[in-house]
């Protein structure tokens, strides 16, 4: 992996430059809400990274439908799924994570019932794959906290106090496979069906007769 290092911060840098753009065009009220964000952002990584498709390194997303009942959104409590592909000589795999994104400046918190809504936003994703995060949108740029992170947190909190990343940070861990589900291959929504993390069943019984005589 040490021989794509240059490679991998490379491609990073573009999707620090594309987030930073994506901030101004905010900044600038070109842009005006979370969906329109996120639309913006994942297209211009995409966009960033076509250039290394032949190289071996893509990147490719899903936003989840937000509009009207039974949404994606509502179901898997993500925003965005995003599926890496490393083609490379000797180092082949597939794996993506979730996302869910929330606007906040540093030194803001978010209301009592925004933050239970992002509470239960990030249990949904975390039911379906640990590799779940939020994207925080601010005016200055674009960063990331684990859902992890937030479930830890015992009361609303500002985001940008939970030591989060910035994306071009966080995407070059992703090229070195730090981050990652291997079993997320694809962007379609139902693969998330078969990732869905099973409640642990606890069975309570006793032993009978025969099973006592085994043991003793």
């Amino acid at each position: 992996m040490e021989k794509y290092l240059s490679a991998f911060s490379s491609a990073a840098t573009k999707i620090g430059n594309a987030a930073k753009k994506t901030s101004e065009n905010y900044s600038d009220k070109l842009i005006p809400d979370e969906p329109a964000f996120t639309a913006a952002l994942t297209t211009r990584i995409m966009d960033s990274l076509g250039g290394y498709s032949k190289s071996g390194i893509s990147w490719q997303s899903k936003i989840l439908t937000s509009s009207g009942p039974n949404t994606e959104e509502k179901i898997y409590g993500a925003d965005l799924l995003g599926v890496l592909e490393l083609d490379l000589p000797d180092f082949k795999i597939k794996k993506g994570f979730l996302a869910q994104a929330k606007r906040q400046e540093p030194g803001k918190k978010l209301s009592a019932k925004e933050w239970e809504r992002l509470i239960n936003q990030c249990t949904k994703m975390l039911g379906y794959t640990s590799e779940s995060y939020v994207f925080i949108y601010s005016l200055n740029g674009v960063f990331i906290v684990p859902a992890l992170s937030i479930l830890g947190t015992q009361k609303v909190e500002d985001l940008h106090t939970l030591h989060p990343k910035r994306i071009q940070a966080f995407y070059k861990e992703h090229f070195m496979c730090f981050v990652g589900d291997s079993r997320l291959k694809h962007t379609e929504p139902y693969i998330l069906e078969e990732l869905r993390i099973p409640r642990m069943l606890s069975i309570v019984g006793s032993t009978t007769e025969v099973e006592r005589d085994l043991f003793d």
